[in-house]
């Protein structure tokens, strides 16, 4: 008997402890991953005990964390708010920044923080959407920053992964909304694609996101022509790759979340996330077990579990701090004060 499709997903929970009918799911359906968002977190204990309580959980799933900066920071309420990732590049000190996320992420015990955001920055489009979180339009300082990013949360035991393949920065509508569709522009596409062939084996992991092209009607984690033929074989992607939240705006006329579950595994998604309605994740690993191939399942568990080996490597390469959240929470405001004095002198953007 095949092991249980639960090895290929990643799921968030409701709030900032397991509930009894969230710990008898995730008893009886081992994710591989686990997810958390503003709404786990209040206190330096409460997420000290709530990771611990997850790391505990049958399977051992690894613990995720979007820790970015800026918009997308996670852990302000604890450690101070991180500057942003493209304040932090445009200064000269996205490493730096990285080094305290990546210490902060291990010191509550995620394993993975989902960055750097490898989009563009493009007037209309990535910089209106996307905002801070993205460094540059150019491609060369979109790798440089994002390399100094993985080097730096590294450097703690955290992994990362770049995101959104094939790339944000043309997209003109927010995805977590609704759907939108990347311009055929072959010699833009390439600049989109840059940082992925630069970087993917050095993050090890990508995230499809559900941007459409015009030449394909389907979102990306929905496309075999995106997230396997154009990753796999264009760019030459060998790690593994997470789907965005499934549960997002830009998905909506794609089914249901199970369906859209199977579909992304056999569009060739290999981790799946369901990041809200864990009540329906079930049906969703129904789904994939019942239409998904073995052979298919078994090349994404593969996949996950290398990333998961890698992972474990990184940790125990990494020494631990030992530091007060205290010290830690001066370090970041620190740097988020040396990064706003730097900023306006750097001039125009990188």
């Amino acid at each position: 008997m095949s092991p249980s499709a639960s090895g290929l997903f990643g799921v968030g929970i409701s709030g900032p402890t397991l509930d009894a009918s969230e710990r008898a799911i995730l008893a009886r359906l081992p994710p591989r991953a686990v997810i958390l968002f503003k709404r786990n977190i209040e206190t330096e204990r409460q997420l000290l005990d709530l990771t611990a309580d997850l790391r505990a959980l049958p399977g051992a799933p690894f613990l995720c964390l979007d820790q970015e900066g800026g918009r997308v920071d996670r852990l302000k309420d604890l450690a101070g708010p991180f500057p942003s990732f493209h304040a932090a590049a445009r200064a000269g000190f996205a490493r730096r920044a990285a080094e305290l996320a990546g210490e902060a992420c291990a010191r509550f015990g995620f394993s993975v923080d989902l960055a750097p955001v490898v989009d563009r920055r493009l007037p209309g489009a990535g910089e209106t959407v996307l905002g801070d979180r993205a460094v540059s339009d150019d491609p060369e300082s979109v790798i440089a920053a994002a390399r100094e990013f993985l080097h730096g949360i590294h450097s703690r035991g955290v992994g990362g992964c770049l995101k959104h393949f094939p790339g944000l920065g043309r997209a003109e509508r927010d995805t977590h909304h609704a759907l939108p569709f990347l311009p055929a522009a072959e010699d833009e596409w390439q600049k989109d694609l840059a940082p992925f062939r630069a970087l993917g084996d050095e993050a090890g992991a990508v995230m499809v996101s559900h941007a459409a092209r015009r030449d394909d009607p389907l979102p990306g984690t929905l496309s075999y022509r995106t997230a396997t033929l154009l990753l796999r074989e264009e760019v030459g992607f060998r790690g593994v790759t997470f789907s965005d939240d499934l549960e997002m705006g830009a998905l909506a006329d794609f089914g249901d979340l199970a369906e859209r579950s199977s579909a992304a595994e056999l569009a060739g998604c290999d981790l799946l996330w369901v990041c809200s309605r864990i009540e329906d994740y079930p049906d969703c690993v129904e789904r994939v077990e019942r239409e998904v191939p073995e052979s298919r399942r078994a090349e994404a568990a593969t996949r996950i579990e290398a990333y998961a080996k890698r992972l474990r490597i990184l940790q125990r390469e990494a020494t631990p701090s030992g530091r007060a959240l205290e010290e830690l929470a001066a370090d970041v405001a620190a740097i988020r004060e040396t990064v706003a004095a730097a900023s306006p002198s750097r001039g125009g953007g990188i």
